[in-house]
């Protein structure tokens, strides 16, 4: 029954490298939504690439009109920041807007807004390295979609358990978008301007979770999600605290994307029952899905060379070490996010 059950496993990855190499992880189509771009970036405390990320952003192959860092004025390491910035040809905000319930990163982000002149709007993250391609290739295919966006590979800064851990762990995040997009990522978004009317804002300052709220507001308005397989950049990261941060990830698709955690729970459940299998019964063809899998996630990575081979490895970890967290962090309410505590609910 086991070696019956990985067969079908086996077709159905195969099925998925297919479908995704057909249509989803390659340069977009019949894109050619123009405009001047602005580009912004909340900031709190001083990520371990943050100079990169700067860079990256003044390297894209089409130059947006502008970069908006906006930097957090309770935070700590705020003047050291600031100093980093002013090198560069960057635009410095202070976050200003007020809301009582809503999150710091969404508090930057309006604030950012507020202060944008740029036809379209693209949210990124200070803890990302972005190819010099991702601005061309996110924004180009708004001419076809609400909103684009991608997902990152990990690129953690130090060989560690935790950080090796948080890379496989990362790879779930592509496979929650299905073949198309499903939800927006925070870290790579874009949107025409004229998306951002009085009423997503209002929506957004009652959050806590920006793309979460973001992807939600899209459906309603029965918008598509065009999610741009081909421009994956780095998350660069030193993970101290691993179970707090993946807590945050898994409580988050346990609020938004309920069927798709509890789909994952018999999954996982499956897999544990597969290794198990594998290691008694010791038949290669239960090893063949694991091996699928992490082809799957090389070739979903291969613009990036090298550095998706780590995470691709690490992605069964991955699956194992995210089950046990959702498992552990199934009636947690709270979630802690920049030192902050947020209470969550299911939507």
């Amino acid at each position: 029954m086991i070696l019956l059950s990985s067969i079908l496993l086996d077709l159905g990855i195969l099925i998925q490298i297919y479908a995704e190499n057909k249509n989803f992880f390659k340069e977009p189509k019949g894109g050619n939504y123009h405009g001047n771009i602005s580009v912004i970036i909340p900031i709190r405390g001083i990520d371990v690439n943050f100079e990169e990320n700067v860079k990256s952003l003044l390297n894209q192959d089409i130059k947006p009109l502008e970069i908006i860092y906006v930097v957090d004025p309770d935070d700590p390491y705020r003047e050291t920041i600031e100093n980093i910035l002013k090198k560069y040809n960057v635009k410095i905000v202070h976050t200003f807007y007020n809301c009582n319930t809503c999150s710091g990163k969404i508090r930057a982000q309006i604030s950012g807004l507020l202060r944008s002149n740029g036809d379209i709007i693209v949210f990124g993250d200070s803890d990302t390295c972005y190819p010099k391609y991702w601005l061309r290739e996110l924004t180009l295919p708004l001419s076809k979609y609400m909103a684009t966006t991608t997902f990152s590979f990990a690129s953690p800064a130090r060989l560690t358990l935790k950080n090796l851990v948080r890379a496989g762990f990362w790879t779930l995040g592509i496979e929650s978008q299905a073949i198309g997009g499903t939800f927006l990522w925070g870290g790579s978004m874009a949107f025409r301007r004229n998306f951002f009317n009085d009423h997503v804002i209002k929506s957004l300052s009652k959050e806590w979770c920006d793309d979460c709220t973001l992807t939600r507001i899209v459906k309603e308005r029965k918008g598509k999600i065009g999610f741009i397989g081909n421009a994956i950049p780095l998350n660069v990261y030193d993970e101290h605290n691993l179970f707090k941060w993946a807590q945050r990830q898994v409580l988050t698709v346990k609020i938004y994307s309920y069927r798709g955690v509890r789909a994952f729970i018999p999954f996982g459940l499956y897999m544990i029952i597969l290794l198990i299998s594998l290691i008694l019964i010791k038949n290669f063809l239960l090893l063949l899905p694991f091996l699928l899998w992490i082809i799957k996630n090389l070739l979903r990575g291969r613009r990036l060379g090298r550095k998706a081979i780590l995470p691709s490895l690490l992605s069964i970890i991955g699956i194992y070490f995210a089950w046990i967290v959702l498992i552990l962090s199934w009636r947690k309410k709270e979630i802690i996010w920049r030192d902050k505590i947020y209470t969550v609910e299911n939507k």
